[in-house]
């Protein structure tokens, strides 16, 4: 790697990838890949139905409490889906198996990262297979 790379926390150099205080030196380091993680649906459905139901419970009753209770369910389902963002993560394999080493909203940023230790690990490998073993 002629140039190192040092942006939001994360380091790739000749001696390795760094990143939310992990080290994993380049010769451990075999591949990385951007995993994908998509929103969880299950919990906002959840409260929006509970909210529902409570709300409809009391329009029958006519409580103004359970009205209310049941308004402000729904809402926290509702603010608990939009505030949700998918996120990725920065998976590499080593000799030990897959690591996590970084999470981010920014796929391009992820993928970036990816293509960056690709890249370094293919030079090291070719470098290491230049040099005459002793």
């Amino acid at each position: 790697m002629d140039t190192p790379f040092n942006e939001r926390g994360v380091t790739l150099s000749r001696a390795g990838l760094s990143a939310s205080g992990q080290m994993i030196p380049l010769r451990d380091l075999r591949a990385a890949r951007v995993v994908r993680i998509e929103r969880k649906k299950p919990l906002p459905i959840i409260f929006a139905l509970i909210g529902i139901l409570v709300l409809g419970a009391g329009a029958l009753n006519g409580s103004g409490a359970a009205l209310v209770i049941g308004a402000m369910i729904v809402v926290v389902g509702y603010l608990s889906w939009i505030t949700q963002d998918v996120i990725f993560q920065l998976m590499v394999t080593t000799l030990d198996g897959e690591r996590e080493m970084l999470v981010t909203k920014d796929q391009e940023w992820a993928d970036k990262v990816a293509t960056l230790v690709a890249q370094a690990v293919e030079k090291h490998v070719k470098g290491a297979a230049a040099k005459p073993q002793a």
